[in-house]
């Protein structure tokens, strides 16, 4: 199975140096495009050379940098919004996070937890279960930093556009009433250091 992760970028160069070093210290995608909503950080002239890019010449907010990247990597088994602002923690993330839709079957949306959750935003539980090797808490939302999505459900969100532009727990619904399962997998960790240090102009 292929993965293509998107990352949306706006000014906060150093947050997104750290997402990248964390995360190809411990795993690795088939792809990678980075969509910068017009930085003036220094972010794209950091980018240009060394990553796949698409470069906005405005902030056109996270709902519409996304589309522009995913309409392009849909042939992928799945694509995997990591923002800019992740300390990954678990060895292999992707490896594993892989394996279990495997195991499992892809009517998942799946994230590992957030070591920093912000309660404000914290998902309500449905349960938990234990799936063919791996610890699974079942949720109304997953996270939206670190977000493995099935290309096929990824499609039909972007297409709808409103769902996705009222934020986590509306994307939530909407997975879950297409017949995928919001779950966290509590065995695997990351930590969403950028909290709280996001631009006023970042919009959704």
């Amino acid at each position: 199975m292929r993965i293509a992760a998107v990352t949306i970028t706006y000014n906060r160069l150093e947050l997104t140096k750290s997402t990248i070093e964390s995360f190809y210290s411990k795993t690795k995608v088939d792809k990678h495009v980075f969509v910068d909503n017009g930085s003036t950080d220094g972010t794209q002239e950091y980018l240009k050379d060394k990553y796949d890019h698409i470069f906005l010449e405005k902030n056109y907010g996270i709902t519409d940098a996304f589309i522009i990247a995913a309409e392009q990597l849909l042939d992928y088994d799945f694509i995997l919004k990591l923002d800019n602002d992740i300390e990954t923690v678990t060895e292999g993330i992707i490896e594993k996070m892989l394996q279990f839709y495997e195991l499992n079957g892809k009517y998942f949306v799946a994230s590992p937890v957030d070591l920093n959750l912000d309660p404000n935003y914290a998902p309500r539980s449905f349960g938990k279960d234990f799936l063919k090797g791996f610890h699974v808490s079942y949720v109304t939302h997953t996270g939206g930093a670190f977000q493995m999505i099935p290309s096929e459900i990824c499609e039909s969100l972007i297409r709808d556009y409103n769902h996705f532009k009222l934020g986590d727990q509306a994307i939530g619904g909407f997975y879950m009433d297409r017949g995928y399962r919001p779950v966290y997998l509590t065995d695997l960790k990351m930590k969403h250091i950028g909290l709280n240090q996001t631009s006023n102009n970042y919009i959704l």
